[in-house]
């Protein structure tokens, strides 16, 4: 069963996903905090939290569990499956990503027996070796391509090497000689259009020979490449070519390589992001000073395992009807709300009855302990552990709806009232007999005569 965002929405559990989501490490962990529902399967839920409990252990007892690295890397993945090539600044990504996936699935191996849940997410991620230790040797740190990534890469970059030094000493001996001193601007060795370049007064164009590449703004200025260096710098330009060529060579073959294992690497993402989800429930945690709710599974007639039913004669107390439920919350905060000042609240919804009217004055906390009670349900639910005391126990609810505050719809021009009735008929349509339903001011906005009769 999916929840409706619409009823989430009203009790701010999206703002709990904001809050949550500082605690990541990665772009994919922080999108699967923002997508996370709450489970209405009582097993699912049971494992969240169990992973959460898991976490929490992980930081006190070793200090965490570091994704430093970690990127997502699907959509780099994505691409060159259909053919792109990808930059050595992507290719450090991915090697990096998987040097993250070996470190954390090497510790979470190694205490498996203390995190069980945990290590299986990690059992998910695939190392491919053989693609990391490819980039490596042929990428360097600084995001450029090795000389000893290809043998022909070595012989090309040593080729330009040796042009680009005589090609400095041709153009230094022509700087250097003291008749053409009174024809240079200056003397130095600049470039246009990737061609080196000497500057000479534009009065003496000829007296060096060369070709015109440039003239200065004044026009007092011209850059000649001298005749006697063309030859060497036209065979560093054809290098240039060849070693940019080589380069491309290389990092096709490198995306190719990717391509190739682009589902592990989205396995190997996903599984980080889950476990970056995990520690950050797990940290929000530690921040809210939580505890593990009990769970409680819905029982048939409300009986509660090892209660014992009288016979109907004698049981003048009993709620045949009972869904089964428990909610019992034990000084539970509001977890939006300073925690310097929140009021803690206890709910208690047991064996006995199984709905609650809450009465008092204005601004008493009637529609914060609403919201109270229905974020920890949401929370729950989700694998978060709860800002309540020890010993708080909660059923997992098919669905969490809630009609909260002044709703009133100009686009619709609807009243309040109108709004509020809009909202719970579709709720009855919705809910069932194993439904958490949380009705502020019921009947408000008409009557209180009538109100009373409709609630």
């Amino acid at each position: 069963v999916v929840m409706d965002r619409k009823h989430l929405e009203t009790l701010e559990f999206p703002q709990i996903l904001l809050r949550l989501a500082r605690h990541v490490s990665f772009s994919a962990g922080r999108k699967l905090v923002l997508a996370l529902q709450p489970s209405s399967i009582f097993v699912e839920v049971r494992q969240r939290l169990q992973e959460t409990r898991e976490a929490r252990h992980l930081l006190d007892a070793h200090g965490g569990l570091s994704l430093g690295g970690a990127h997502d890397v699907r959509p780099l993945a994505r691409n060159a499956t259909r053919g792109a090539v990808l930059q050595p600044l992507d290719l450090l990504d991915i090697s990096s990503t998987l040097r993250a996936g070996r470190r954390v699935q090497r510790m979470l191996g190694r205490l498996r027996g203390q995190v069980p849940l945990l290590a299986d997410i990690a059992a998910r991620i695939e190392p491919c070796q053989a693609l990391a230790d490819e980039i490596g040797r042929c990428i360097s740190e600084q995001g450029e391509v090795n000389d000893h990534a290809s043998a022909k890469l070595a012989r090309l970059r040593r080729g330009m090497r040796i042009a680009h030094e005589r090609l400095q000493e041709k153009l230094n001996r022509i700087l250097a000689n003291a008749r053409n001193a009174p024809y240079l601007q200056e003397s130095l060795i600049t470039q246009r259009g990737g061609r080196y370049v000497i500057p000479i007064k534009a009065e003496f164009k000829g007296r060096i020979p060369g070709i015109v590449h440039d003239s200065s703004a004044s026009g007092a200025t011209l850059f000649i490449e001298p005749l006697s260096a063309v030859e060497t710098t036209n065979r560093w330009r054809e290098l240039q070519i060849e070693e940019r060529k080589e380069v491309e060579r290389i990092l096709a073959e490198l995306s190719a390589f990717v391509a190739d294992l682009a589902d592990e690497l989205a396995w190997t993402v996903e599984a980080l992001a889950e476990l970056d989800l995990v520690l950050a429930k797990a940290h929000y945690a530690n921040e809210l000073e939580a505890t593990e709710p009990r769970l409680v599974a819905f029982t048939p007639s409300g009986r509660r395992p090892g209660t014992q039913r009288k016979p109907d004669s004698e049981n003048t107390d009993a709620v045949p009807w009972h869904p089964g439920s428990v909610l019992d919350l034990r000084q539970a905060r509001h977890p939006l709300l300073d925690p310097g000042t929140v009021v803690p609240i206890d709910v208690h919804l047991g064996d006995e009855y199984f709905i609650l009217v809450i009465t008092g004055p204005n601004t008493g906390g009637k529609t914060v302990s609403l919201k109270t009670v229905g974020l920890m349900a949401a929370m729950a639910q989700s694998g978060l552990h709860l800002p309540v005391e020890d010993g708080s126990a909660i059923s997992v609810f098919e669905g969490i709806f809630a009609d909260i505050g002044d709703e009133q719809s100009i686009e619709q021009s609807l009243s309040t009232f109108s709004s509020h009735l809009t909202n719970i008929v579709q709720l009855l349509d919705h809910a069932g007999e194993r439904s958490l339903v949380l009705l502020d001011e019921l009947g408000a906005g008409t009557d209180p005569v009538e109100g009373s009769a409709l609630a």
